[in-house]
């Protein structure tokens, strides 16, 4: 397929809450099973709009259930290249190059003492 023809994909951000099942479908660097964690999903999507059960799915195929508070926005790429935003790079080119990546924030577990 020629470049001209290769169909335009936006990278969507889905923000969430989930926990993780450890039933995953691949080997990916994930949480602790039982584990709850604020995530981001980048979704590789044919149109800039919400696909909240696309997001859901792919949610699930990381092994995160238990979904709370998903939201949606698009991605600007052009903040990729700002010292703020570079880090986040890495996660929009597996989306283009994978159709998804999820990253998730760790919590601290408190003091035993």
């Amino acid at each position: 397929m020629a470049a001209e023809e290769t169909p335009r994909r936006v990278v969507m951000i889905y923000g969430f809450s989930g926990g993780y099942s450890g039933t995953a479908e691949f080997d990916w660097k994930a949480p602790e099973v039982g584990e709850r964690h604020n995530c981001m999903l980048f979704l590789s999507q044919p149109r800039e709009e919400d696909a909240f059960d696309d997001a859901l799915a792919e949610c699930a195929r990381f092994g995160m259930g238990d979904i709370q508070d998903l939201r949606c926005g698009r991605l600007r790429v052009e903040v990729l290249n700002t010292d703020l935003y570079r880090g986040f790079a890495c996660f929009y080119e597996e989306a283009l190059n994978n159709g998804s990546s999820l990253l998730w924030y760790p919590h601290k577990k408190p003091d035993a003492g």
